[in-house]
């Protein structure tokens, strides 16, 4: 445009962009603009237009004209106001009215009426009006202007509640009104520091829900739209969108969308989108997608995991684990890329890799009992679960008759099919023995065996197995109970007493049901 006038340049701008142009006639220059721009960003573009004497804050579709230099001397403007529906001309509650450059804010009652005081840099105060599902609006007001009747138009795109503000827990520390604001305006601000006590009682005042800060220290609580940089609290940070950067809470940290970076919380971490770096909690994580590591004292949580998640009592993964699941107790995934760890292990399909446990069940993979007689104790029962390659053992036996002895032991074992009817598997366990005439037997008493086993399938669910045992049999306080390794194991390969402690080996055998 070549000799235009600002307000030409400003109207031709709002044809290109949407953006509608708010400022103070008398802030800008007579001169004309000349200015030839093709292709570039609105920021760019005005740039170039208002110079170094002028300068623009956007707010949601509305775009402010201002001075460059912030004047020393600020002055106090109070707008009173009512707000209406522009189609029916009701009364609109809950509407947010703000001052643009500090955010001074303030909200309609259930007459839809109003009254605001704002310091301001200039003689004219810019007031936005904002209301979820509804237009905004801007608003000049001078000293000389004292009520306002604003109508705002609806829209018919219908704003969804951000899924973060339906929280209990968001809904219990951060008031109606502190929510309400963060859902009716449309600007997103980034400022480098805040301080809150509560939510609504910050440095961001009632609009802390639409501010994004580099460093956020809460006290107690506080509530924000985003964090890219460091945030500490002393019980709970809430962003309602992303995260990125350090976020440490002594309870519970919450984001509404995705979090780049570390959380660390006393309780809990909970990012209800996907969720990349590390997370450590005392109690627990959650997140969608998880690309790193979780670690928890009681519970991670996630839809799909590529890394690790580690706890202190379960691991949940609904979707597909590529990594490795390690719980004091309990594993469980949808589908299984690579291992777990734990006593119980659950999967509904193995792609790859293991488990590492007492019990491991997937669908359609190995879970079965087995009735089983050996040299040692004649009557056993155990419990193998797992992969065909990788499975654990789960066993317990008994010789009520001349060996008067009980036993217990755990193992793993793998088998392969060398014919439609023909198994070959291999078991290694290890297992204690106890007598039957006293509770408790004290010392290391333990028999280490290597069992080798060819077997035939009866029907589609029941086998019969049978093989040698190799027996590595080992008791710390045998001179404390010299006759009890003679009730089994006779036949020694080799046979050694050294001090309190006795080592034999020997060559037994096995043969099992299954089904």
């Amino acid at each position: 445009m070549e000799n235009a006038s600002y307000q030409r340049v400003f109207q031709a701008l709002t044809e290109l962009t949407g953006k509608k142009f708010a400022y103070n006639s008398d802030l800008i220059p007579e001169q004309p603009v000349n200015v030839a721009v093709e292709q570039e960003a609105l920021p760019v573009v005005l740039k170039q237009i208002l110079g170094s004497k002028l300068s623009y804050v956007e707010r949601g579709q509305y775009i402010i004209i201002v001075p460059a230099e912030k004047p020393k001397k600020q002055l106090s403007i109070s707008t009173r106001g009512e707000i209406l529906d522009a189609n029916t001309h009701k009364e609109l509650p809950e509407v947010s009215v703000y001052e643009v450059n500090r955010l001074t804010s303030a909200m309609t009652d259930h007459f839809g009426q109003y009254t605001l005081t704002a310091s301001v840099p200039d003689e004219v105060a810019f007031i936005a009006i904002s209301k979820a599902n509804y237009q905004d609006t801007v608003i000049q007001v001078t000293p000389k202007d004292r009520f306002f009747t604003v109508l705002l138009k609806p829209i018919q795109e219908i704003q969804q509640q951000n899924p973060t503000d339906t929280l209990k827990l968001v809904r219990f520390f951060t008031r109606s009104k502190v929510r309400k604001h963060a859902s009716n305006v449309s600007l997103t601000e980034r400022r480098l520091a805040q301080v809150s006590l509560l939510p609504g009682l910050s440095s961001n005042g009632f609009i802390s829900g639409k501010i994004s800060n580099v460093f956020s220290f809460n006290i107690i609580a506080g509530y924000a739209h985003s964090l890219h940089g460091v945030e500490l609290g002393g019980f709970l940070n809430m962003e309602r969108m992303e995260g990125s950067g350090l976020q440490m809470a002594g309870a519970i940290n919450i984001v509404g969308s995705y979090f780049h970076g570390n959380q660390w919380a006393g309780i809990s971490n909970i990012t209800l989108q996907d969720f990349s770096g590390f997370q450590a909690a005392g109690f627990s994580n959650h997140a969608r997608k998880v690309v790193g590591l979780q670690l928890a004292g009681g519970l991670n949580t996630a839809t799909e995991t590529h890394g690790m998640q580690l706890s202190g009592f379960a691991n949940h993964n609904s979707g597909t684990l590529s990594g490795v699941q390690l719980s004091g107790f309990i594993n469980r995934t949808g589908t299984l890329k690579g291992m777990q760890i734990g006593i119980i292990n659950l999967a509904r399909e193995v792609e790859s890799g293991f488990s590492i446990g007492l019990i491991n069940l997937f669908k359609d993979e190995l879970h079965q009992l087995e009735a089983s007689t050996n040299d040692i104790t004649p009557y056993n029962m155990s419990f193998k679960s797992g992969l065909n390659g990788f499975y654990s053992v789960i066993s317990a036996g008994i010789d009520p008759h001349a060996g008067q002895l009980w036993s217990y032991g755990l193992g793993f074992g793998s088998q392969w099919p060398l014919h439609k009817f023909l198994i070959a598997s291999t078991e290694l366990s290890l297992n204690t023995l106890q007598p039957l005439d006293r509770a408790y037997m004290d010392g290391f008493n333990s028999d280490i065996r290597w069992g080798i086993r060819m077997g035939g399938r009866l029907t589609e669910k029941i086998s019969i197995h049978g093989g040698p045992v190799f027996h590595y049999y080992f008791f710390g306080r045998h001179g404390q109970n010299p006759q009890f390794s003679d009730r089994f194991g006779t036949n020694t390969l080799y046979h050694h007493i050294r001090g309190n402690a006795l080592t034999k080996t020997w060559i037994g055998y096995e043969a099992a049901i299954r089904f």
